[in-house]
């Protein structure tokens, strides 16, 4: 009991002393003059703890703490939905020109225009092409195995219009100029043979046919523009390939060559002297 009303009195909210004088209290605020005697160590018994009390109120927060390290990066998340599409942008900048592409498909075919106007008549002519504008030849070979790297004389005549062939030299020799046709029709026996068309020293065209030890033909054709003066002829291209063969019981070997067509100029001047030699 003592002890209990010891523990009230050192509750209570005034300013309370002790003084301790022998084992006797004494507090002022008593006037009774009441003593308690305290009780010694050696009396003290140990309690047992008493039943927790209330949870008092929440105190306000603390202070912010220091930041911590930055963690550990983590793994690759997986990739989200696609998002919605925006809304329009404003239209750009116009950019400069492009180069120019390339021509499109050819059109359909027109409608056909109207009739045009007649045109003044022209002044009488005079032409004389027919007569002037003629070149033609065809020649055969006499004897065989011809001399290498030299124009091959062919000296049959088989036909010679306006006389462009040259026997004596073997070759042809331009005196209209235009387009001309050439070709040649060569038997070869016992040797090879390598044979070429020389046009003013330079080889046109090259034809080789190999001696199989029976008699065989070789051939070979073309189509040449020629200036006026220009030369045109055949002849061995290589070593010991002259394998020309003539025989006149039953073989022949031919050079040909004819004028197509000749040059508008060379016409244009043709009839210029035709209709001067008309009005004289």
């Amino acid at each position: 009991m003592c002890d209990l009303l010891f523990a009230v009195i050192c509750l209570l909210p005034v300013n309370v002393y002790l003084t301790q004088e022998g084992s006797k209290l004494h507090h002022p605020l008593l006037s009774t003059g009441l003593q308690f005697a305290r009780p010694s160590r050696a009396t003290r018994e140990p309690r047992s703890p008493g039943s927790p009390g209330a949870m008092g109120p929440m105190g306000p927060p603390g202070k912010d703490g220091l930041d911590g390290k930055d963690g550990e990066r983590g793994e690759k998340g997986n990739g989200g939905d696609p998002g919605r599409t925006g809304n329009q942008g404003k239209p750009g900048v116009k950019g400069r020109e492009g180069v120019i592409g390339k021509a499109g498909p050819r059109g359909l075919r027109g409608q056909k225009g109207e009739l045009g106007d007649v045109g003044e008549q022209g002044e009488p002519g005079g032409c004389n092409c027919a007569g002037a504008a003629r070149a033609a030849f065809s020649v055969a070979m006499t004897k065989s195995y011809p001399k290498e790297r030299l124009p091959i004389r062919f000296s049959r005549i088989l036909l010679n219009e306006g006389n462009h062939y040259n026997v004596s030299s073997g070759k042809f020799v331009c005196a209209i100029p235009g387009v001309y046709y050439f070709t040649y029709d060569i038997t070869l026996a016992n040797k090879h043979l390598a044979i070429g068309l020389v046009h003013n020293g330079q080889y046109k065209i090259k034809t080789f046919d190999a001696n199989t030890g029976n008699h065989d033909v070789a051939s070979g054709s073309t189509v040449l523009h020629l200036e006026q003066s220009d030369q045109v002829w055949l002849q061995i291209f290589y070593s010991e390939q002259n394998g020309l063969f003539f025989d006149p019981f039953w073989t022949d070997s031919t050079f040909t060559g004819f004028l197509i067509y000749p040059d508008q100029e060379y016409l244009n001047e043709s009839d210029r002297k035709a209709n001067a030699q008309g009005d004289s």
